[in-house]
C-alpha cells in the first residue's frame, strides 16, 4: 500500500499543470509593438454629486440634503484641495497618489485609507469607493 501511494505521488509530481496542455499564449507575433493601456485623465475638478454610505449614517446624502456643495481638484502633481461651502467645515488638501492593484484603480489621499476609483467611459464622472472597507461611495461630476 506504500508503494502505491508513492507511485501516485511521484506520478503526480511529474505530470505538468492541467493534465498535458500547454499554458497560453500571447498571440502576439515577434517583433510586434503592443499598445499599452493608457490611464484616463483623473486630474480635473470635479463636483461633489452624492455619497452612499452605510452604519449610522446609512443613505445617500446630496449637496441639496446637506447644504454643502464640495470641490474637489485633482491636480497633475499629484496635489488635490477639497473645498466646502459650508463655513464650518475647513478645506483638506495635501497629495494623493494613484496605482493599479490586480484589476483596481487605486486612489489614496495623504496617508488615509486607500479607495478604488472608477472614471466612466466619457471621464465626466468620477466614483470614489471605500465599499470594500466601510461601504462608502462618493459621486463626482467634471466641473464645466
Amino acid at each position: 500500500m506504500k508503494h502505491f501511494f508513492f507511485f501516485l505521488f511521484s506520478f503526480s509530481l511529474l505530470m505538468p499543470d492541467g493534465f498535458g496542455r500547454p499554458p497560453k499564449v500571447s498571440k502576439t507575433r515577434i517583433g510586434e509593438w503592443i499598445e499599452p493601456v493608457k490611464p484616463r485623465n483623473i486630474y480635473n475638478t470635479w463636483v461633489w454629486l452624492e455619497t452612499d454610505c452605510c452604519g449610522v449614517r446609512h443613505g445617500v446624502s446630496s449637496p441639496a440634503s446637506t447644504s454643502d456643495n464640495i470641490v474637489l481638484q485633482l491636480n497633475p502633481d499629484n496635489t488635490f484641495l477639497e473645498t466646502h461651502t459650508k463655513v464650518t467645515i475647513l478645506p483638506r488638501s495635501g497629495t494623493f497618489n494613484i496605482r493599479r492593484e490586480v484589476t483596481n484603480d487605486i486612489i489614496q489621499f495623504n496617508d488615509e485609507r486607500p479607495a478604488r476609483y472608477f472614471l466612466s467611459e466619457k471621464g465626466d464622472t468620477l466614483i470614489i469607493s471605500w465599499k470594500h472597507l466601510e461601504l462608502q461611495t462618493e459621486k463626482y461630476i467634471k466641473k464645466k
